[in-house]
């Protein structure tokens, strides 16, 4: 079963699909959950600056080591801050693999836990897999007021 919010700021809602206490997608759409969602009310109260990152526990066990890898990098990106795709392959102790990252933040299933609208390109915000405008609402939002 789906469940989700409505996020207002954003104009879409936020889904989270999770069994107990474990989460293995969060994503946004344009199309209502079957109902509503603690996790992404807490997760909505963060975007608009109202409460800390809310912690859960994500199901990685569909992620290669690599996945993991950058996942964890990524999750290190501080709110209203970015990093390149480029930056984040240096972290990961692969330089040359900027690429890879990118194919890593296309298809990350915990949107906003795992910040993958954090990463961008060196020339511009690069790609976003809901769309490059809910990309730059989402750095925007996290600019403005904690």
């Amino acid at each position: 079963m789906t469940k989700g919010v409505y996020l207002g700021p954003l104009g879409c809602w936020l889904l989270v699909e999770q069994s107990g206490e474990m989460v293995s997608r969060i994503c946004f759409s344009n199309n209502a959950p079957d109902e509503p969602s603690v996790l992404a009310a807490k997760i909505a109260d963060y975007l608009i600056g109202r409460a800390p990152c809310p912690k859960a526990e994500l199901d990685l066990s569909r992620l290669t080591d690599f996945e993991r890898r950058i996942s964890a990098i990524v999750q290190d990106i501080p709110r209203g801050e970015t990093a390149t795709y480029g930056e984040v392959a240096k972290r990961a102790g692969r330089p040359g693999a900027a690429r890879a990252v990118g194919q890593v933040m296309a298809k990350n299933p915990f949107a906003i836990l795992v910040p993958c609208h954090r990463v961008v390109s060196r020339k511009d915000l690069g790609g976003f897999a809901w769309g490059p405008e809910l990309k730059e609402r989402l750095l925007a939002l996290e600019r403005g007021p904690p």
